[in-house]
């Protein structure tokens, strides 16, 4: 799903929204008043040398890099808990202690040097996991495994660290066509259509609905989720068909709790959708591209963001390398206003800083990470001119002053 003629996973061989919450990570005084954040990247190892700690200048958006954790292979993922003081790392691999899943490492979050001290490691239940998200008490940790086709529930120990899973969902249903109808003329890049692809798992706001992205058999699932028991049980509707071959991959909801956004990989389209948090419903309203009108060629959609007042969306494009903005309407609806180049190749995921002042590209195949200021008035990006130089980036969790 990277490129043309090639698999999501070539640099694997054969191998098949950190959701962050307010903060209560204690921070120094000094470290408040010196204008700095601490983020984490994730990285595809070799090229990554693991996880990441940067330091980020909060009034020019530049990046310092600190140290590198090299204990995990292919960190592709990263999640923080609501209190910021654990960070759960997915190991995207299929060969974890002799069997054919990943791996989840859980990590201790130092509050004054933000160094990782690792508390352990289980194995994620299917095969390289790609996604995960903790959920708001902070007592779980979702998984969604691209490989295995499933996604799985952690419970969070007294320490921080991962327990075994306490729920595994499979995917299921009738494999679809490895195109979309309505993809771009000129579309060479295929997604995964070969079985079930879980791309992205994490709950609703108020954690009471676990929803899930299934982009190989186009599908978004819903579950209510029994926090006590970490269970998740069939939503009054339970899945969600997108357009075959459409590819869903990665979602947002809008900070009100009522919108839901669902990004698709392959056709590059986004489903704006009302959202119903009493029953998990999904009720849908608009579908709008992520790409500027007559653009021809081949895309893969990847990431998708939203601005914490709702006013501004933003959606990346890998081959096209570009990342379109939205205007956002009192309804939910999208209306395209822009897109930025991201000057580099494969925008895999963005981040937007917690000040809302600057995005970040982590741009996989460019080997670095670019940043664009936010226009306050307009959402426009305008591009820092900073490249920081990072292997096979994937992801950028911002801790978030207190």
């Amino acid at each position: 799903m990277l490129g043309s003629g090639l698999t999501r996973r070539d640099f694997l061989g054969a191998a098949a929204s950190a959701l962050a919450a307010p903060a209560h990570l204690a921070w120094s005084a000094g470290t408040a008043q010196s204008g700095v954040a601490y983020a984490y990247i994730g990285t595809f190892t070799p090229n990554g040398g693991g996880i990441y700690l940067f330091r980020m200048d909060r009034a020019t958006g530049a990046l310092t890099q600190l140290k590198v954790f090299d204990d995990i292979r292919n960190p592709s993922w990263l999640a923080v808990n609501p209190s910021q003081t654990r960070l759960y790392a997915v190991s995207e691999i299929d060969n974890y202690a002799g069997t054919h899943n990943g791996a989840v490492v859980s990590y201790a979050i130092d509050g004054s040097g933000f160094q990782l001290t690792r508390l352990g490691a289980v194995s994620s239940a299917g095969a390289t996991p790609t996604h995960a998200s903790v959920h708001p008490s902070g007592k779980f940790v979702f998984v969604a495994n691209y490989g295995g086709g499933n996604v799985a529930v952690f419970p969070v120990g007294a320490n921080g660290a991962l327990g075994e899973p306490s729920d595994v969902r499979p995917s299921v249903g009738p494999r679809h066509r490895s195109r979309a109808v309505d993809d771009p003329p000129g579309q060479f890049a295929v997604s995964d259509h070969d079985g079930p692809h879980m791309h992205m798992v994490a709950s609703d706001p108020a954690g009471q609905f676990v929803i899930a992205n299934d982009a190989g058999l186009d599908l978004t699932l819903v579950w209510r989720f029994d926090s006590q028991a970490g269970r998740l049980l069939p939503a009054d509707v339970p899945a969600i068909t997108a357009p075959s071959g459409s590819a869903p991959r990665h979602f947002a909801f809008h900070p009100n709790g009522r919108h839901f956004y669902n990004l698709y990989e392959q056709d590059a389209k986004i489903a704006v959708y009302d959202y119903d948090p009493a029953r998990g419903g999904l009720h849908a309203k608009q579908l709008v591209s992520t790409l500027p009108a007559r653009f021809g060629g081949s895309t893969l959609s990847s990431e998708i963001v939203i601005t914490a007042d709702g006013r501004f969306l933003y959606a990346a494009n890998r081959v096209h390398n570009a990342v379109a903005v939205f205007a956002v309407a009192a309804d939910g609806q999208l209306r395209m206003i822009s897109e930025a180049w991201v000057h580099a190749d494969s925008p895999r995921s963005l981040t937007i800083d917690p000040s809302g002042e600057f995005l970040y590209s982590c741009n996989q195949k460019g080997d670095s990470i670019t940043s664009f200021r936010i226009g306050a008035a307009s959402g426009a990006l305008q591009f820092t001119g900073r490249f920081e130089p990072v292997g096979s980036p994937t992801f950028m969790a911002i801790l978030k002053p207190h």
